[in-house]
């Protein structure tokens, strides 16, 4: 169903107001069901009629288990090195953590210094200015993020959500026009290379560090 924001879920009763007991709608956001910050008294997440229902508890639907089953595994866990996840629309580019105003991983320096460098190559193509922050800073906290959860529950350094062109002024911006579709995926994979490229650089030097440890000196 075009413009549907959540997933398939059969109708969820849990919410209720003033003059309604039962709110029944089907769905739930999947980017408000995993496990950080999540509350059952947070409007409008706890409303099964929002676009933005957290669903009636963390990990209950079937498509978010099988991301963090697939993250924590033993074959992924430690071997993933960066998250970029990709939605529409704003011209964000968004760090942790997003479940409260001014909450930082304590490695946030390194995740802004990447995000200004790929922004500042994504800008050199076409102009195109990205706003560097958490999302909780910049538009208001929003609960149980996918990329919130991996960052505090994995090794894994650089995360980020990109909310792509056009930027929030913008009249119907989810229905982009179907000539900005080149330009904006070019641009924005020059933007993914920029971390590619540290990424590479990084896992090489470390690497080399603990190859070092394991050869002995020659007597």
């Amino acid at each position: 169903i075009r413009q549907w924001r959540k997933n398939r879920a059969p109708a969820n009763c849990s919410g209720s107001t003033a003059y309604i007991k039962d709110i029944c709608c089907e769905g739930v956001d999947l980017n408000r069901n995993y496990d950080l910050g999540f509350s059952q008294n947070n409007y409008p997440f706890n409303n099964p009629c929002s676009d933005e229902f957290q669903g009636p508890y963390p990990f209950s639907e079937p498509e978010t288990k099988a991301v963090r089953d697939f993250v924590l595994s033993s074959e992924i866990y430690g071997r993933l090195y960066a998250i970029v996840s990709m939605h529409t629309h704003g011209q964000l580019w968004i760090l942790p953590y997003n479940h409260h105003k001014r909450t930082y991983p304590e490695d946030f320096k390194d995740l802004e210094r990447l995000a200004e460098k790929a922004a500042n190559k994504v800008y050199s193509y076409r102009e195109t200015r990205y706003r560097i922050g958490t999302a909780a800073d910049m538009l208001g906290a929003a609960t149980g993020g996918a990329t919130d959860w991996i960052k505090k529950n994995t090794p894994t350094k650089y995360v980020y959500v990109l909310e792509l062109p056009p930027d929030m002024t913008t009249w119907f911006a989810f229905q982009i026009k179907p000539h900005w579709l080149i330009p904006i995926g070019k641009e924005t994979w020059m933007g993914i290379q920029v971390i590619l490229d540290q990424v590479i650089e990084e896992t090489i030097i470390t690497s080399r560090t603990r190859a070092r440890r394991f050869i002995s000196p020659i007597s």
